[in-house]
């Protein structure tokens, strides 16, 4: 049995923990980012996630090394994960990439790459954060609400929309399983300070339910 057991050298342990270190300092660095730029609070276990995937993907990369056939054979061994929880947000797709991508260049033996690409895409984030902030206009927000299933449900908010919003677009509408639909909108306010009046016209309607009104 010995004969198939190979010891590790001191420099090559070396080198792997350095690797598993980097990934998770680029994956802490990620998070931050994540964290700065992100609308509301983030949740604690993608945070986590994306550390965890970060260190994850870095020894899978030295694993496989230069070998197809355990390519092929991580691949099938990770086809049985199931990811059960969706991800509701495009950005957060944006975001597990980023922190693949970081901990592929450390486990191929690019540290330089991955610090390197790692740092400019987040501060290529912040830009484009801060790009929106300053530019973010007061008077667009995202509008849901929920009405009975009838031929006249328009004309129970047509009259509150047509003092209020200026611009408006439906984004999506279904019906839920308690037989109401669901109407989501993107609108634009002709006066931004007129929000809590328009939210709560809408709220004190009959006939008008589950309103939720969020700044864009």
């Amino acid at each position: 049995m010995l004969d198939f057991i190979t010891f590790p050298s001191v420099i090559s342990l070396g080198e792997n923990a350095l690797r598993i270190l980097l990934s998770f300092t680029l994956g802490v660095f990620i998070v931050l980012i994540y964290q700065w730029t992100h609308a509301k609070g983030p949740q604690k276990s993608f945070t986590d996630t994306l550390i965890i995937l970060c260190m994850l993907i870095s020894v899978v990369m030295v694993i496989i090394g230069d070998s197809i056939a355990r390519a092929f054979s991580l691949v099938g061994a990770l086809s049985i994960i199931r990811f059960r929880t969706a991800i509701q947000d495009p950005r957060d797709i944006g975001f597990v990439f980023y922190a693949l991508a970081a901990g592929m260049a450390v486990g191929a033996g690019s540290p330089t790459v991955a610090i390197l690409a790692t740092f400019l895409i987040g501060i290529i984030i912040l830009c484009i954060y801060h790009w929106h902030q300053h530019f973010a206009k007061d008077n667009e927000f995202l509008l849901e609400f929920c009405l009975p299933p009838n031929e006249i449900s328009e004309q129970v908010y047509r009259p509150i929309f047509n003092k209020y919003v200026i611009q408006e677009r439906l984004t999506d509408k279904r019906i839920k399983k308690s037989q109401l639909v669901e109407l989501n909108f993107r609108i634009k306010l002709a006066k931004p300070e007129a929000w809590i009046a328009f939210f709560n016209e809408l709220s004190k309607n009959d006939y008008i339910s589950d309103v939720k009104l969020d700044r864009e």
